[in-house]
């Protein structure tokens, strides 16, 4: 009798301690899957987060699509444009700036923008196809009056007002709001001409 219990109690212990062992490694892998899943969606967030949050209806950089963009930039640069140059100040905004506008034919092709601030000063190139801005350039000077001046490029490729690609210097960085601006400012800076309200574009 006593060893009918015995075998009894330990079929019992051991099947007690097989579904003991069986939530434990279900749980495990919960926690597994659980990890996991917390890591892939931390890893998609910070990868929209790289691309700059790219909007409905943006574009993606082909390289057709640059290289259709320098083979305009380069030919704007290549013709014999008629210029007509303007000035403005705006305090905390801009000290001697200037703004010159390139034709060809009556059509805008092309505008600079150049200013400066306490010890930054700045160079922007704009380029349009058919009054839409394709490419813009920056080019920004900065650094103490006695010390080690800064110089940096950046470069915006653009189609259908969108940032397709922006280079600072040889890097391709993300297209952030910083691009966006640029690319209002460049459309703002098209329309002055006909206002000369260079202030409210550059400025506001």
């Amino acid at each position: 009798m006593i060893k009918i219990l015995t075998k009894k109690n330990n079929y019992k212990f051991n099947t007690d301690f097989k579904k003991y062992l069986m939530i434990t490694h279900w749980n495990l892998l919960v926690r597994k899957i659980a990890f996991l899943l917390f890591f892939f969606l931390l890893l998609t967030i910070q990868l929209f987060a790289q691309l700059g949050r790219i909007k409905p209806g943006s574009h993606i950089a082909s390289e057709s699509d640059i290289s259709a963009i320098r083979q305009i930039y380069q030919n704007i640069n290549s013709l014999n444009l008629t210029k007509q140059r303007f000035t403005y100040e705006s305090s905390g905004c801009a000290e001697d700036g200037v703004v010159t506008y390139f034709f060809d034919n009556k059509t805008i092709v092309k505008v600079t923008e150049s200013g400066s601030i306490g010890d930054g000063s700045w160079v922007n190139e704009y380029y349009y196809k058919a009054g839409k801005i394709i490419f813009c350039f920056e080019n920004i000077v900065g650094g103490p009056a006695i010390g080690k001046v800064t110089k940096t490029q950046y470069r915006y490729y653009i189609k259908d007002n969108h940032p397709i690609r922006v280079m600072e210097g040889t890097k391709i960085v993300p297209a952030d709001s910083k691009a966006t601006e640029m690319v209002e400012t460049a459309n703002k800076i098209y329309k002055a001409y006909t206002t000369k309200d260079f202030v409210s574009a550059l400025c506001n």
